[in-house]
């Protein structure tokens, strides 16, 4: 008995011709020697993604006809296909912060433990106060952790008194844009059994208030907004999030809407070290541009 895991088609496309974002490409299968000639409409590559949309295949390879507007059928409806890395670099996720969430959906964040089995036994902990935890609080703001139960108690001095516990998810900023009025996030989860790659539709509700919805893979649905939390829009959960940052979590609210994704938002740490002097000093570069001007004059 042999199990039939997966079909797939090879294809090579050659690029024939070239004009503004769109690309005229020869088609070539292995069933044989026939070729025809498919348009690409290519949106310039920002983050780990780049998007396309694909036109009609023709026989004859007149750059007018093949790559007409008119050659790409989604008419009205439509949305750019997706080319993600295979070995994605992590960015500035669009959404940073300290943030409390309620979910709903078919598929919610659960409690676990990354890794299987912990490496020694950990306390075990009272806590009163329990809450969801939506947070990206790293360095950079390059990675969302998600604890399905986190503890909010601190003890006398203003500490969390549970130090032990692990966030249940990890995921990894890769790239995010703006398209049809939706904001869109596509993250990255090696760990993740059903796809590694996830994407997102977010939407800003109000000055603390953020609501996301997580794609069943890594391609988001034209019916899918942040609000969809069921398979029939594409969706598997949908989360609703209040930002509660305390003071010694040292985790600024951020949000981008994806608007222009190709502007660099790196977030860099700027240390100001000061002498034991106010005076001023000039470098010998300055005072050279100084003196030739006063010449000048």
């Amino acid at each position: 008995m042999v199990s039939d895991e997966a079909r797939f088609r090879r294809t090579i496309y050659v690029c024939r011709e070239q004009r503004g974002s769109r690309y005229m490409m020869a088609r070539l299968t292995v069933d044989g020697c026939q070729k025809d000639y498919v348009c690409f409409d290519f949106v310039p590559r920002h983050h780990n993604i780049i998007r396309y949309r694909r036109g009609i295949a023709f026989i004859r390879d007149n750059f007018h006809t093949v790559c007409s507007w008119v050659q790409f059928p989604n008419k009205d409806n439509w949305k750019y296909d997706i080319f993600v890395s295979k070995t994605p670099v992590p960015i500035r996720c669009p959404v940073a912060g300290k943030f409390n969430f309620t979910q709903q959906g078919d598929f919610l964040f659960e409690t676990r433990i990354l890794g299987g089995v912990t490496l020694s036994p950990r306390p075990q902990i009272t806590c009163k106060d329990k809450i969801s935890d939506f947070a990206a609080c790293d360095g950079d703001q390059k990675e969302i952790t998600i604890d399905e139960s986190f503890c909010l108690d601190v003890d006398h001095r203003g500490q969390p008194v549970d130090i032990y516990s692990d966030p249940d998810y990890r995921l990894h900023c890769i790239g995010y844009w703006k398209e049809n009025l939706k904001s869109y996030l596509m993250t990255y989860d090696p760990l993740d059994a059903a796809s590694m790659y996830r994407c997102w539709v977010y939407q800003r509700a109000d000055l603390n208030r953020v609501l996301m919805s997580q794609a069943i893979g890594s391609f988001c649905d034209l019916k899918q907004d942040a609000f969809s939390n069921n398979f029939t829009e594409g969706a598997t959960v949908a989360i609703e999030m209040t930002e509660y940052e305390r003071e010694r979590d040292q985790c600024p609210m951020y949000f981008d809407d994806g608007a222009n994704p190709w502007v660099h938002s790196d977030n860099y740490i700027q240390v100001f070290k000061y002498g034991r002097s106010s005076t001023l000093i000039v470098s010998s570069s300055m005072l050279s541009v100084a003196v030739l001007f006063t010449i000048l004059l």
